[in-house]
């Protein structure tokens, strides 16, 4: 595959091979003629290279003027009516009824998470029914009330980061299981293992975690011990099975090998190690850090396609964003029509198509009441961007 900058490309232009956006998404097929419109396209949502394998066929021909060029104000769309639509504003009004008992549960679940890491490192009694408990409850929460994986990133788990952390990274693993139709008691599983997996960092220096500046490379091998420490943490001194406790081992393995550990390969490492591989980075990349701020949804899940089958399960991987979307669940965007949406709904057949609540209309005003807006219905809407709350004017933990 190679490189091509979007701006020495013209209207016109055909190539023998598809040309591709990422990794997911192709721009225009092999032999189809580029437009302006797919350029105009590309130039709003930020793209600057697109990639192929195949070669220019046919030049460019004269270009109509670009909507670039023109003074012309897009749009603004009113709501939705599609069925999709109309299910998740559904949805919508079951979360907004339950998050504040959610996250009530939440920070219920931190204090859990956080008594039994204590008596672990003290090697006392590990109470492994309460842990149990909390992953029967994540899972009927994710089960009952779908969008509350939305809430789930917005709200108060623990003041202890990795506690915060494995609570995050188990509720976009039992989505993901949900979404690959995992059973109940399977998924379960999944949650118990996905909030135990990174019990070695409790037994490694916290400054490790919080650290400000760059790891020296003693440190980096530390933290490479984790799994380790963890695996045995969990079947020696917390009873855990061996099946679930073989996630804190594995969770750092890549799908090509050259991860740690053992250096496990494709269907060497565990499945449900290699769906805690996604969901680790995935979380990991929303979380603000000493050394860096919290990225967005969309940021998070381009660096999981960039990496692709390198590190993660290509099948895995596809689920992922089949039930995320390329502007995850909970992310707020800015649209061509210059409105802007809370992404609650994923497609997955067209990731870059999602269903919206709108949130502020084209002068930055908010909507009076509940409005969904499906880009499945509105094919001549596009996502611009995606922007933070700050940029945004949104405050979800109010507004959501």
């Amino acid at each position: 595959m190679r490189k091509l900058k979007v701006a020495q490309l013209k209207p016109g232009m055909v190539f023998d091979a598809p040309v591709y956006i990422d990794p997911n998404n192709i721009l225009v097929q092999a032999k189809q003629e580029l437009t302006q419109k797919d350029i105009d396209r590309l130039k709003k949502w930020g793209i600057e290279d697109v990639e192929t394998s195949g070669q220019l066929v046919q030049e460019s021909k004269a270009a109509p003027v670009s909507e670039f060029d023109t003074k012309e104000e897009p749009t603004p769309v009113s709501a939705s009516f599609s069925a999709e639509a109309l299910r998740l504003h559904s949805e919508y009004e079951q979360l907004r009824k339950t998050r504040n008992q959610f996250r009530n549960r939440l920070a219920e679940y931190g204090k859990t998470l956080e008594q039994n890491w204590k008596l672990l490192n003290e090697k006392k009694q590990f109470d492994n029914q309460s842990v149990l408990k909390i992953s029967q409850s994540l899972v009927e929460d994710i089960f009952s009330v779908p969008l509350i994986i939305i809430a789930a990133r917005y709200n108060y788990v623990s003041s202890n980061p990795i506690i915060a952390h494995a609570v995050h990274a188990a509720c976009y693993g039992v989505h993901l299981g949900k979404a690959l139709n995992f059973s109940r008691p399977r998924l379960q599983e999944v949650c118990l293992s996905l909030l135990l997996m990174d019990s070695g960092m409790t037994r490694l220096p916290m400054d490790l975690y919080t650290s400000k500046t760059d790891l020296e490379d003693h440190e980096k091998n530390a933290i490479r011990t984790h799994p380790l420490i963890g695996y045995k943490m969990l079947l020696n001194d917390a009873r855990v099975k061996a099946s679930l406790a073989v996630v804190a081992l594995q969770h750092q393995e890549s799908f090509n090998g050259k991860g740690y550990p053992q250096g496990l390969s494709g269907g060497q490492i565990d499945v449900m190690a290699r769906m805690a591989r996604i969901v680790d980075t995935y979380s990991a990349q929303l979380e603000e850090r000493p050394y860096r701020e919290a990225k967005l949804p969309y940021e998070a899940m381009k660096n999981l396609l960039s990496l692709g089958t390198e590190q993660y399960d290509p099948k895995l991987l596809r689920a992922f964003l089949g039930c995320m979307g390329m502007y995850p669940l909970g992310s707020l965007i800015e649209l061509s029509t210059g409105q802007i949406g809370l992404v609650v709904g994923a497609n997955a057949e067209k990731p870059l198509r999602p269903v919206l609540r709108l949130m502020r209309d084209e002068k930055n005003l908010p909507y009076s009441g509940l409005s969904f807006l499906d880009l499945m219905e509105y094919t001549q809407v596009y996502i611009v961007r995606a922007i933070s709350e700050k940029e945004s004017g949104v405050d979800l933990e109010q507004e959501m």
